[in-house]
């Protein structure tokens, strides 16, 4: 009975947990929303152009984000392992 009583406060407890992080998200999401929208409606009053105009887009490589493997094994410095008995590891 007792068991049944402490699962049952638990299982409330994490639904409630769940629906306040729900919340939470849904908040973030409407003051992201509401705030891009007060800010884009806000005239320019120097008339400059803002940086964000200006801004060039950036072009990113992604071939040399990540080595290749071959790379790797040429830098390691493999010479430790060569007097390694591999009969102790049975």
């Amino acid at each position: 009975m007792l068991y049944r009583k402490i699962t049952g406060i638990i299982i409330i407890c994490l639904n409630l947990g769940g629906i306040c992080v729900l919340l939470y998200m849904a908040a973030l999401k409407l003051k992201n929303s509401l705030f891009s929208r007060q800010a884009s409606a806000v005239p320019d009053l120097t008339g400059q152009k803002s940086d964000s105009s200006r801004k060039q887009p950036v072009n990113v490589n992604n071939d040399d984000i990540v080595p290749d493997e071959d790379d790797l094994l040429k830098d390691m410095d493999l010479s430790a392992f060569d007097d390694l008995d591999l009969d102790d590891f049975d």
